[in-house]
């Protein structure tokens, strides 16, 4: 991944939050072949170590190449386009901003009662209020696999006008604000304190 320095985050908090609320992307790994597949992932945080969790259906041909294998998550976030006029700066060019988070690390496959944990954890944080009986629980689990990544590689990247002036970014925020949905790229530059909204 091209990374600038401006746009590069090592703020291990600012991530951290930032895949509290952006948790859906890509999972690659490459044995021999290239295989990504959209999941959701679960975080979980000791200390300043992340491994991530996540499940795949037992007949997905990436699952062959997980165990013990080096693997990418790519964590996108919010994005926009931002239109050249909105910086009052005839030199300028439109562009895009965004976040993204790139996690590297090795994966291993779960057995079953791993697996059924992993489903279980998994619930009870994106659905609490839903509950599943134990044998559909046992049912489900034996269609899909679990899997633990060890990362050990955590690179953000906040491609938000840090190389504008404070001026420009206040002017690319009432830009977004204007032009943009709710959960937007402007409410991240709001979060990372780059832009003050009115």
């Amino acid at each position: 991944m091209y990374l600038p320095k401006h746009f590069q985050s090592e703020d291990l908090d600012q991530i951290r939050s930032f895949l509290q609320q952006h948790y859906f992307g890509l999972l690659l790994s490459k044995s021999p072949d290239l295989y990504y597949n959209p999941l959701p992932f679960l975080m979980d945080w000791q200390d300043d170590h992340l491994t991530v969790f996540c499940h795949l259906a037992r007949t997905n041909p990436q699952l062959k190449q997980l165990n013990d294998q080096q693997v990418q998550i790519v964590i996108m976030g919010p994005h926009a386009f931002v239109a050249a006029n909105c910086y009052g700066d005839e030199q300028a060019v439109s562009t895009w901003n965004y976040g993204l988070i790139e996690l590297k690390g090795t994966a291993f496959t779960l057995d079953t009662e791993q697996t059924l944990a992993l489903v279980r954890r998994q619930e009870s944080f994106s659905a609490p209020d839903m509950l599943q009986s134990a044998d559909y629980q046992q049912k489900l689990v034996k269609g899909i696999c679990g899997v633990r990544i060890e990362i050990s590689s955590v690179v953000g990247k906040m491609k938000l006008s840090q190389n504008k002036s404070a001026e420009q970014r206040q002017k690319v925020g009432d830009y977004l604000q204007a032009t943009e949905q709710p959960q937007s790229v402007w409410q991240l530059m709001q979060q990372l304190a780059l832009y003050q909204s009115n």
